[in-house]
């Protein structure tokens, strides 16, 4: 976990509906803060230090950057959850990390092996290219900005530096990190995509040695050697050192984009997944893990439950199964006796996902004229493409027979798909955000469900209040747990999926059978698999869910139908 601080005597104590706890870091352009949600969530909130009121044009510019990276599809980078200019404490709220950044960790104990190279090259890119596919460019990509949760590398801060800079409050000039820069930037010119993979070599060549390419000395030594000179790529080799050597071209029109790097590194083709495909290999790499606790054979003193790189052959961390997370209970998650198992010999489960934690860098974002390497401090697997979300979808027939006859929804996923949900129950509304960029089919298939009155009138049919998962399951017009629509689609956004306190996910009999059935997770499920996709999070009316959990199970077990009723009465989405 990140070093927290104790909040100060000037610092707020409440921003934009989230109490701060503790301070994360501080940088140039804003203090972070670790934050909660309402329902007790986790997130990191970033007072920026821009003057928005004394500047109308990059208060426009700064909602124009912001709309954009909201847009982010949320592959391998910290989800935007809320933010605002329109008063004294403009701010940003992501989600929290629970990792250190690269740059840290590189620090503390020392270069990556090659296979966390190849993971991290594979994370990073991911981002990038998800970045760069919602017209967004980061500007500031930096070892500070790559974050190492347990589910593999995340990065964040993007699509805010340029806004940032042109405000009154900020320091004028090139923003950016002097090691970090591309030549362009040097230059004097902003540039686009390309900057963010030359920044993005140098990240990689810093991983792999400890420093970036261009040097850490004077800030005018390190712009005239990227400007004129060669990088020193040290230990790099192979596929990735030559990708790298690419990326760090002089003229950007020479370097490759991030989907082309994505597709050298996993060894596919461009119609490919390549953003899911990437997230998958970046969470589950054969033989490199991040694991949730300190591995035998760690450098001692390495604080408990920090991510480390390990060895090809680490034993897994405690708790955890050779091949991934333990199951969950036996019969989850049906209220009844389970219906045939799936291809894979499960039954059916409903899970809900949410992003592990999420979130902004402590060293922030920096004036290329003060800082250089970040500011202070302490000191293959073959890829993919989503490009945008799936415009088409596949929808074939149930292979259930308990199924409630109906249309299938249109293969082709709405120019503006829906991004908010609102299920209305008779305890009050649950108000969801949706993930269109990440789950575009099962968002299509939950809005045509629900302009269909498909789950109105239908009851939350199973609680489940076991030690390692706490769920409330719906969506079965039949009440058994068994039944759904009469068509099936596959599964999606469950690579590297964390299932934790407020995700909304689909349910299904094994892989690619997901139908309409969903659970909400009131606590986090670290041991649950990843096959059941997210689609969803709850923002408002988790304490309805928790007012269901705390009365618990009508017959008085850990798993059955809830005391309380939950009937839902009508389910509606809407575009923003």
């Amino acid at each position: 976990m990140p070093e927290t601080r104790p909040l100060r005597t000037g610092d707020p104590r409440e921003v934009g509906g989230f109490r701060l706890t503790s301070r994360i870091g501080e940088g140039a352009q804003g203090a972070v803060f670790l934050g909660e949600s309402a329902t007790g969530r986790r997130v990191a909130v970033k007072l920026l230090y821009a003057d928005f009121g004394r500047d109308a044009r990059a208060r426009t510019a700064f909602e124009r950057e912001l709309a954009a990276a909201r847009r982010v599809a949320p592959f391998c980078t910290a989800r935007i959850l809320a933010a605002s200019a329109d008063d004294d404490l403009p701010h940003i709220v992501t989600e929290y990390i629970d990792g250190p950044s690269l740059k840290d960790l590189i620090a503390e104990r020392g270069v990556a092996s090659p296979a966390e190279l190849v993971r991290l090259a594979i994370g990073t890119a991911t981002a990038l290219a998800a970045i760069h596919e919602a017209g967004v460019v980061h500007r500031d990509f930096k070892p500070a900005n790559v974050l190492l949760g347990p589910d593999g590398p995340k990065v964040i801060d993007f699509g805010i530096a340029r806004p940032l800079d042109a405000t009154s409050a900020t320091m004028t000039g090139a923003v950016g990190t002097p090691a970090y820069m591309a030549p362009e930037q040097v230059a004097g010119v902003s540039g686009g995509a390309p900057v963010d993979m030359f920044a993005w070599g140098c990240t990689m060549a810093f991983a792999a040695n400890g420093a970036p390419p261009f040097g850490t000395d004077s800030v005018p030594a390190i712009m005239q050697r990227i400007l004129h000179g060669e990088p020193e790529l040290g230990a790099l080799t192979g596929q990735l050192r030559e990708l790298v050597a690419s990326c760090l071209a002089k003229d950007p029109a020479d370097r490759l984009p991030a989907t082309g790097v994505l597709q050298r590194l996993l060894g596919i083709g461009p119609d490919a997944n390549l953003l899911a495909e990437g997230t998958s290999a970046a969470a589950h790499p054969a033989g490199a893990l991040l694991p949730e606790t300190t591995p035998a054979g760690a450098p001692a003193g390495a604080p408990a439950g920090a991510p480390s790189f390990a060895a090809p052959d680490a034993p897994p961390p405690p708790g955890m199964a050779p091949g991934g997370p333990l199951p969950p209970p036996a019969g989850f998650p049906y209220a009844g006796s389970p219906p045939p198992p799936g291809r894979n010999g499960r039954p059916l489960l409903i899970a809900g996902a949410a992003a592990t934690g999420a979130l902004l860098l402590a060293s922030g974002l920096v004036a290329v004229i003060l800082l250089k390497d970040g500011g202070s401090g302490k000191g293959g697997v073959p890829v993919a493409r989503t490009a945008p979300a799936a415009r088409t979808c596949s929808y074939p027939p149930s292979t259930s027979t308990d199924v409630k006859s109906i249309p299938t929804p249109s293969a082709r996923v709405p120019d503006r798909p829906p991004t908010h949900a609102t299920i209305k129950t008779n305890l009050g509304d649950l108000e969801l955000t949706l993930e269109p960029g990440a789950a575009p089919c099962t968002v299509n298939s939950l809005a045509f469900l629900a302009s269909r009155g498909f789950y109105d009138r239908t009851s939350c049919h199973r609680l489940t209040t076991t030690p390692s998962l706490k769920v409330l399951q719906c969506g079965d017009p039949s009440g058994t747990g068994t039944g759904g629509p009469s068509y099936q689609f596959a599964d999606e956004n469950t690579a590297g999926a964390s299932y934790t306190k407020g995700t909304v996910a689909m349910a299904n009999r094994g892989p690619n059978t997901n139908g309409s059935q969903f659970f909400i997770l009131y606590e986090d499920a670290p041991q649950l698999p990843h096959s059941y996709p997210i689609f969803g999070h709850i923002t408002s009316g988790m304490d309805i869910i928790e007012k269901v959990a705390k009365k618990g199970v009508k017959d008085g077990t850990e798993d059955g139908r809830p005391k309380q009723k939950v009937t839902i009465t009508q389910i509606s989405t809407s575009a923003t």
